[in-house]
């Protein structure tokens, strides 16, 4: 590789036995492996754009730091990254060919997160599970019927984090949840491709067991559609948006009743923020939501809509170039409740262009899922179930979250 170029990783910083590094790490895991680098190393992998070969990367660090690097130094390196599948190379290729290959082979799509996010066995998930329905209580006690549940926006941040918040959506299902099928939109984090939708006929499984995929509606929607649904499926493998909100369907249903879910990760909606466009004039995303509106109002008290969603990610960890302050946490809030109250008054375009007016500034990575729950339930009104900010004071980085009702 004489010309090396980078995928997209996240680095942040992070302090080891007193020194100032930078961990490098692929968000979709795919190597488990996680790189601690020098700033000096940085900069080198900062030329990692396949634009450079080893003889410019070679110059600049001389220009840089006066001092001599040699290309072994540099080839080492390379290495160390194409090990951990951090490089766009054959290697990389040829592992993601591989494991393309098994997942469209296989009818289910295993837990990714069981023993990294959550345990892996069932007895200790239901524990954990109960202890934040159980927080929840304390902390906020039920108050009146708002009526029938529709859907709700629950986090997707993980459940150490965000556990009483998703308790606190998914309790106000029990005893008031007719459905039986689940649409489920997730965030795709790091989908590498155009799709604005992506689907999958795999069953979810997790520690609780399986949870069958409606293949019927699937098959349904992609009948209705000459583009690729499924382009892109293997983000499903490894994206947690969705999991998540199955392991919390199962805690309260598995014993109960049989459901099924139609789950459909959503890409990001920020290149018609960067052109000042909106989703609603995209026949791509129109149709689509199009389908699942008329889908919800066909089936009525059958289905359920679920947006596994997060807000804002702000902070040396997501690229900003200052930590996060009490008054940056103050205005993040401000703007996202401000967004929010959109989402109560079910209102797509108006909680889109809270979003726009800024330029993403906050990062919100619940957008795509947010707007397509909000353009496709069946409800007539929302209501702010919780919110609150996971702050991590050793990378200076912030990450919001909310639940939200929808009521009929």
């Amino acid at each position: 590789m004489d010309y090396p170029k980078l995928r997209y990783v996240e680095a942040f910083p992070v302090e080891a036995q007193g020194q100032k590094l930078v961990c490098l790490r692929d968000p979709q895991n795919l190597s488990g492996k996680i790189l601690f680098v020098s700033s000096e190393a940085l900069f080198i992998i900062s030329l990692f754009d396949g634009k450079h070969s080893i003889l410019d990367i070679q110059e600049k660090y001389m220009r840089q730091f006066k001092i001599l690097i040699f290309r072994d130094e540099i080839q080492g390196l390379i290495n160390q990254l194409d090990e951990a599948l951090l490089l766009d190379s054959e290697n990389y290729r040829g592992f993601k060919k591989k494991l393309e290959e098994e997942f469209k082979n296989s009818s289910v799509r295993e837990s990714s997160h069981a023993g990294l996010s959550y345990p892996q066995e069932a007895n200790e998930v239901k524990n954990w599970l109960s202890s934040f329905f159980e927080k929840a209580e304390q902390s906020h006690p039920p108050k009146s019927d708002d009526g029938k549940i529709n859907g709700i926006i629950s986090p997707h941040i993980d459940f150490r984090r965000g556990g009483r918040s998703y308790a606190l959506a998914y309790r106000e299902l029990i005893n008031r949840c007719d459905a039986d099928l689940f649409i489920i939109f997730g965030t795709s984090h790091f989908a590498d491709v155009q799709n604005p939708f992506i689907l999958t006929k795999k069953n979810f499984k997790t520690p609780f067991g399986e949870v069958e995929t409606d293949t019927e509606i699937v098959e349904k929607l992609v009948e209705r559609y000459d583009w690729n649904l499924f382009e892109g499926e293997i983000t499903h493998r490894t994206e947690h948006s969705i999991e998540f909100q199955v392991v919390f369907l199962q805690y309260l249903f598995r014993e109960s009743k049989k459901f099924k879910i139609v789950p459909i990760l959503c890409n990001s909606f920020f290149r018609m923020i960067q052109n000042g466009d909106s989703p609603k004039n995209d026949e791509k995303i129109t149709g689509f939501l199009n389908i699942i509106r008329e889908t919800t109002e066909i089936l009525g008290n059958r289905v359920f809509v679920i947006a596994g969603a997060d807000l804002a990610h702000v902070g040396l960890k997501f690229g900003d170039p200052e930590p996060v302050s009490q008054s940056t946490l103050t205005w993040i809030k401000q703007r996202d409740l401000l967004s929010l109250s959109f989402t109560e008054n079910l209102n797509p375009e108006g909680f889109f262009n809270s979003i726009k007016e800024e330029k993403d500034k906050r990062k919100i990575c619940g957008l795509s899922p947010i707007y397509a729950l909000l353009s496709t339930i069946k409800a007539e009104k929302g209501k702010i179930l919780d919110y609150d900010q996971a702050l991590e004071p050793d990378t200076g980085s912030v990450v919001s979250f909310a639940s939200v009702g929808f009521y009929s």
